[in-house]
């Protein structure tokens, strides 16, 4: 079986943590997707804070919980 990425909410640069869309203010679903979709770097297995852009920096939203192996929706 061969598994492939999809555009959706899910990966758009425009996703909020509140699973709200910064551009059309609504409340999305993790199986929507729109014309305006504009793809971010997906979370993968290796994800964690380590290799995430916000990792010791202020835009970090834990930084007391911030470390390896954790993950959080503010990855980037």
């Amino acid at each position: 079986m061969e598994v492939k990425s999809i555009s959706s909410c899910i990966n758009c640069e425009n996703l909020l943590p509140s699973f709200d869309c910064s551009k059309h203010q609504i409340e999305v679903d993790l199986d929507k997707v729109c014309s305006d979709h504009t793809f971010k770097k997906s979370l993968s297995k290796n994800s964690n804070c380590l290799n995430c852009d916000n990792f010791k920096t202020k835009a970090c939203p834990n930084p007391s919980l911030a470390g390896d192996g954790m993950l959080c929706f503010s990855w980037s």
